[in-house]
């Protein structure tokens, strides 16, 4: 019998490298599903009520609150009612703000929702939303009617962008930041500042040294900013301000009656500009995007065409392999999964894991595949 010692036989090279890529996508895989059970969540509503007499929203207002993360912040004041007899809607950037601001950790605290429609306490004084009520359109190339802002307290009458952007004040500062945020021409917006905030807006700004910090999205219909004042080298005032935002844009409307399943043409609808929020404004169907697709559901002539009423095609469909790209830092790494709900571009979708029972929400960016962002 031979003393001569065995040779080790040698792992190939593509044998471990497949075996640390599977290795990875186990962790991945492993993270998402820790990061899907472990954060707490903040889900807003559709649609809140408020109780009569109340002067701020809290979160816990306009969401459901899961997990003890995610209650600490149940007092927090998202919005101020400024018009007590109108609906105001409050974006999913606006409470996204309002958190980051407040200290949230965002691995720990999921957000879910779009927009909240938030109604006045009393029913019987609540006003239509801008798209169901009577609007007087002008033509494209004459002047467009000045809205009215309303008497609401604090609440000023709507300052045209154009002329604001040419005043050397904290005024003008702030809407030629908002101007440039929503990328439009001044003259395509309106400003309603709050009459509380007049005295610091109107500084002059050669003669104080002002820093401005938006805590909203800038194509919100309400953009909250903070503004320090600084003299010799200190902070001497710190104030939030608040403006509301009506921007000027093309809508879609139909001048004929359209059943559920009808081809849209351009004879079904033309094209006005109208006064609205920015918030209105993304729900919008465009006139290229409308043209040959399906009508979701019966519509009028007179309405403006959105975006749900348009049937988009389903990208994902439940049962189908999705490839799920994770984002983690800055590695980008993909993984299998079955869908578990339908979806079209945008949309967020149920997942899960193969070979896994626990599911996960990922967003569909494409046919049969989904990003996943580790960091939100």
């Amino acid at each position: 019998m031979s003393n001569t010692p065995r040779r080790k036989r040698r792992v190939p090279r593509w044998r471990r490298r497949a075996a640390r890529v599977q290795w990875i996508l186990a962790a991945v895989g492993a993270a998402v599903l820790a990061h899907v059970t472990a954060a707490d969540e903040i889900a807003l509503k559709r649609s809140v009520r408020l109780a009569t007499g109340s002067g701020n929203v809290r979160l816990a207002d306009i969401a459901e609150l899961t997990g003890p993360r995610a209650r600490q912040y149940a007092d927090m004041v998202v919005a101020q009612v400024h018009d007590s007899t109108s609906a105001m809607e409050i974006s999913v950037g606006e409470v996204r703000a309002a958190l980051t601001d407040a200290g949230v950790h965002w691995g720990k605290v999921n957000l879910n929702g779009t927009t909240v429609i938030v109604r006045p306490g009393e029913p019987g004084h609540a006003v239509a939303p801008m798209f169901m009520t009577p609007a007087s359109i002008e033509p494209v190339n004459g002047p467009l009617p000045l809205p009215s802002a309303g008497p609401g307290p604090g609440r000023g009458a709507f300052e045209q962008a154009d002329t604001v952007t040419e005043l050397q004040t904290l005024r003008g500062e702030v809407a030629r930041i908002i101007v440039a945020g929503l990328g439009m021409a001044p003259e395509a917006v309106r400003l309603t500042f709050d009459d509380r905030d007049a005295s610091l807006l109107d500084r002059d700004l050669d003669t104080n040294r002002f820093e401005i910090q938006p805590l909203s999205n800038l194509d919100s219909d309400r953009v909250q900013l903070s503004v320090r004042v600084w003299s010799q080298g200190r902070i001497v005032h710190r104030q939030s301000i608040s403006v509301r935002l009506m921007i000027r844009t093309g809508v879609v409307v139909l001048h004929r009656d359209v059943n559920r399943g009808d081809v849209l043409h351009e004879e079904n609808f033309l094209t006005e500009l109208r006064w609205i929020t920015p918030i209105q404004a993304s729900t919008l169907c465009g006139f290229v995007e409308a043209v040959g697709r399906v009508a979701g559901m019966p519509l009028k002539a007179g309405d403006v065409l959105k975006k749900k009423h348009v049937k988009r095609d389903v990208l994902v469909r439940r049962g189908d392999r999705v490839i799920v790209r994770c984002l983690v830092g800055g590695v980008v790494i993909s993984l299998d999964a079955e869908a578990r709900s339908n979806g079209a571009e945008g949309d967020p979708v149920e997942l899960r894991k193969l070979g896994e029972r626990t599911t996960f929400m990922a967003t569909v960016s494409g046919p049969g595949a989904a990003i996943l962002d580790l960091a939100h």
